[in-house]
């Protein structure tokens, strides 16, 4: 889906928080990359929620996997209005 590290189990908390804090400020001009960024994100806040047992980190986690959903959503939207060519 992206360029975004797919095993995040290595990195350390503040590891995690550092390659979060790299992606925010990047231009993502498209419906695939702003969703790519959100799954990244949740996965960012799944693993902090997890060791630190963090309900907030959670939540977050839970939101930016919404945020990705609705963007997905709106894409397959696009897609079939357009007759499946994007």
């Amino acid at each position: 889906m992206s360029d975004y590290p797919s095993d995040l189990s290595a990195l350390t908390g503040p590891q995690l928080v550092r390659a979060f804090l790299a992606e925010i400020d990047k231009p993502r001009t498209t419906p695939a990359e702003r969703a790519a960024f959100f799954d990244f994100k949740a996965r960012v806040f799944a693993a902090l929620a997890e060791r630190n047992n963090d309900p907030e980190a959670f939540q977050a986690a839970e939101r930016a996997r919404a945020h990705r959903d609705r963007i997905l959503s709106g894409v397959a939207a696009d897609e079939a209005r357009n007759g499946g060519d994007l």
